[in-house]
């Protein structure tokens, strides 16, 4: 009878006991959960910050745009492909009052294309690393004029500077304003790389591109 009485107090005591630990892991399991949720929402607030700092740097660049009649912020909401992309879409579109041909700038003014085509709500832009981009350039040096053209990544290819130039690595290159599309002066890039060769009439230039376009959030769309 006394061995059957401890078998049954063993026994209460051991539920008791699992009771406890399950119940202790729940508050764990509870407090692991809170704690989750904590961290997101002040990586959302940071992040929410971070971005009204941005558009506020945007928005004070806007009153250093003499080139652009207009101008509108966007947000970029898809880049293809991520490195060097060719194409960008941003979250403006024909309820905006963003039309095609529009030139696009990064925060820093520096060009990174034009859109190329316009939904209700959004936009593509051609990237100035695209295959198809042509832009009219020219050396701030010499003032000379060519044509910028892409898919010679990480870099652009300037073509038509004639072989007697005087232009230098370093140089900075800008919109000449003679393209139907691009403002005059818009900064885009620096002479990387300079090739001569006597059986030619012109150089084989290569430009850096001053925007880093894969890293970009918000750009400034305008004419």
């Amino acid at each position: 009878m006394l061995w059957r009485f401890r078998r049954e107090v063993i026994f209460i005591v051991e539920m008791f006991l699992s009771v406890m630990i399950v119940k202790y892991h729940s508050v764990k399991i509870v407090d692991v959960e809170n704690s989750h949720k904590e961290e997101t929402r002040i990586i959302n607030y940071k992040e929410l910050i971070a971005e009204n700092i941005r558009l506020k740097e945007i928005l004070d660049i806007k009153k250093d745009t003499p080139f652009l009649k207009k101008t509108i912020i966007g947000q970029v909401v898809s880049i293809k492909p991520m490195v060097f992309p060719a194409e960008i879409v941003v979250n403006k579109g024909i309820d905006n009052d963003v039309k095609e041909n529009m030139a696009v700038l990064s925060k820093d003014l520096f060009l990174i294309g034009r859109i190329t085509k316009v939904d209700k709500d959004s936009a593509s832009v051609m990237t100035i690393f695209n295959t198809k981009s042509k832009i009219s350039v020219i050396i701030d040096s010499t003032r000379e004029i060519g044509i910028l053209e892409g898919g010679t990544i990480p870099l652009l290819s300037l073509r038509y500077i004639p072989s007697e130039s005087h232009v230098k690595k370093g140089d900075r290159v800008l919109t000449s304003g003679y393209s139907e599309f691009y403002p005059k002066g818009i900064e885009v890039g620096e002479i990387a790389r300079i090739e001569k060769s006597p059986d030619t009439l012109f150089l084989k230039i290569y430009v850096k591109p001053f925007s880093c376009i894969s890293g970009l959030e918000e750009v400034l769309i305008g004419e």
